[in-house]
């Protein structure tokens, strides 16, 4: 996003201080610094930053993208899985975007679908300055005209075809983990304490080292669950009762609110879990901040570390 490197960007969306630290970090700064002058680019001038020529692509649309508002227009991203470059015939199998401007996003001139390959012609990006350690956008494309739909290409087929296929990981304690190619990560369901708790596993499909010790880690709650979800439990209340009192309708309800009554009303309903073993436990709160949920976040090596309510 905006040309920053992956990890700090996820680091920034993951972050309960992700304000401070994306207000706080230089390559972020830079980055924001670029995208508000992206943002004063007139449409003219947004479109001059792609190459004048012209040529003839076929993508693989495949899913996701959106509008960025600009100057008088939106900046409108549609993403692709590959290309095939008409005038060599080569085939490009890393994703990329198409982009177009819209004046009406009720009415946007192009509608790109799913899982579909095009025909376009195109104008490619020019090279930009990118911060220090920051990756730059390849594969990014200006819409000239959509020149057919559906097109017949056995390359790209063949790509579209694997990508359909499912993903699915066999556990002998987790059970089935179906991969989400939308939000990259392992979904499931697991047994704890005589109901069902949803985990997901925040890995890419590819991330075997990654997705080892996810499972590594999350196995070991599941076989250890009584005393995690004691754990669990104890220190949200620990952390949050002062809260929920605040939050109580009246001082009868706040009497009543105790750690060792708030940490039998929660329930657990989900375990989110990275590539690198952190996790967040949500938990129903049982009405004590009107439906929000309560997160608790924590790795194997630090311990429980933070509790707080959410959504």
């Amino acid at each position: 996003v905006m040309g920053v490197p992956k990890d700090l960007a996820w680091k920034a969306a993951n972050s309960r201080r992700g304000y401070w630290f994306t207000t706080h970090t230089v390559a972020i700064n830079m980055a924001m610094t670029k995208e508000r002058l992206r943002n004063k680019m007139t449409q003219s001038e947004w479109e001059n930053s792609f190459e004048k020529e012209e040529r003839e692509i076929i993508v693989l649309r495949h899913e996701g993208g959106g509008g960025s508002l600009r100057n008088g227009f939106w900046e409108w991203d549609e993403y692709f899985l590959a290309y095939v470059d008409c005038k060599t015939g080569e085939l490009h199998k890393e994703e990329g975007r198409i982009a177009f401007p819209v004046t009406d996003t009720e009415n946007l001139p192009y509608q790109f679908e799913d899982e579909t390959i095009y025909k376009l012609r195109v104008r490619e990006k020019l090279p930009e300055e990118v911060p220090n350690g920051a990756l730059p956008i390849k594969n990014h494309f200006l819409v000239v005209e959509v020149l057919e739909k559906d097109v017949e290409c056995p390359e790209l087929e063949e790509i579209l075809t694997e990508y359909r296929k499912p993903v699915v990981i066999q556990d002998d304690i987790l059970g089935e983990l179906t991969y989400d190619k939308q939000i990259k990560s392992f979904e499931g369901n697991i047994l704890w304490l005589g109901g069902k708790v949803h985990i997901s596993l925040y890995v890419d499909k590819d991330n075997k080292a990654g997705i080892t010790k996810a499972k590594k880690v999350l196995k070991t709650m599941v076989l250890e669950q009584e005393k995690w979800d004691a754990d669990l439990r104890s220190f949200a209340a620990k952390e949050l009762t002062k809260l929920a009192c605040e939050w109580a309708e009246s001082d009868e309800e706040a009497a009543e609110i105790t750690e060792e009554s708030f940490a039998k009303r929660i329930s657990l309903n989900l375990i989110w879990m990275t590539s690198g073993g952190s996790f967040t436990a949500y938990f129903d709160d049982d009405d004590l901040f009107f439906g929000h949920s309560i997160t608790v976040c924590g790795s194997p090596k630090k311990g429980l570390l933070s509790a707080d309510i959410e959504g």
